[in-house]
């Protein structure tokens, strides 16, 4: 996988004239290195490149298009128009610059994320700010897929907190949740061999909760900031 983004090899994938073909592939093979192993340099610069566009849209404390654009292309080189600009709200970008922003920029992009209409692309196509109205269903698996990535932006995991407050709220009599059957979607669900058994389902949904629960808490951060604010507000 490094040789293709460094240019050893190509994959065998046809090129795609719609979308700069180069960017988007050494972008969707550098996040998945990175999600193994964060010593391989090439996918390592990569993520940089990616942090460079990305601070300078936000540097203002809110998104700018048009510094995304004029830094794309200074990072990318060339001239980038209509669609075969790389929209970066999506489950490679995304994935591919956890815990290399700045705590500012997390912050403002966190806000971006979450109030954008259509969500994180691959992953959950909706407003995050907007709780999935039904819990045992795909459409929420998929809600906690979305969280389960912005939950590694460390220094703004904290406004994640009305997920821990809505999941929380969702426990069964016995202490655990259930998704349904409808959640297993063969991605995200289940984690054990089969559902053929209802507690082996809770099993499955509670581990996977409870691993998200415990990453929007650690060292306690997250809460911490989040009730500190609460106490501010009038």
């Amino acid at each position: 996988m490094s040789d293709c983004p460094s240019g050893k090899r190509e994959i065998p994938d046809r090129r795609e004239k719609l979308v700069d073909w180069d960017v988007f592939t050494s972008r969707m093979l550098s996040t998945w290195i990175r999600r193994f192993t964060k010593d391989v340099p090439i996918a390592n610069q990569v993520a940089d490149q990616w942090v460079d566009v990305i601070s300078q849209a936000f540097h203002h404390g809110a998104y700018n298009h048009e510094d995304y654009i004029a830094t794309y292309q200074d990072v990318f080189g060339g001239k980038v128009r209509g669609t075969r600009l790389i929209k970066f709200v999506s489950f490679y970008t995304i994935s591919l610059m956890q815990g290399c922003l700045d705590k500012g920029v997390e912050e403002v992009l966190m806000d971006y994320v979450l109030n954008l209409e259509d969500g994180i692309y691959y992953i959950y196509e909706e407003r995050l700010t907007v709780l999935p109205p039904v819990f045992a269903s795909k459409q929420a698996s998929h809600y906690l897929a979305a969280i389960e990535l912005l939950a590694k932006y460390r220094h703004a995991a904290y406004k994640l907190q009305f997920v821990v407050d809505w999941l929380n709220g969702l426990k069964n009599e016995n202490g655990k949740w259930d998704m349904g059957k409808s959640a297993n979607d063969k991605v995200y669900l289940p984690l054990s061999d089969n559902w053929r058994k209802q507690e082996t389902r809770e099993t499955d949904c509670t581990e996977r909760i409870m691993c998200l629960l415990s990453e929007l808490s650690r060292d306690g951060s997250t809460l911490e900031k989040y009730y500190g604010k609460r106490r501010r507000t009038p």
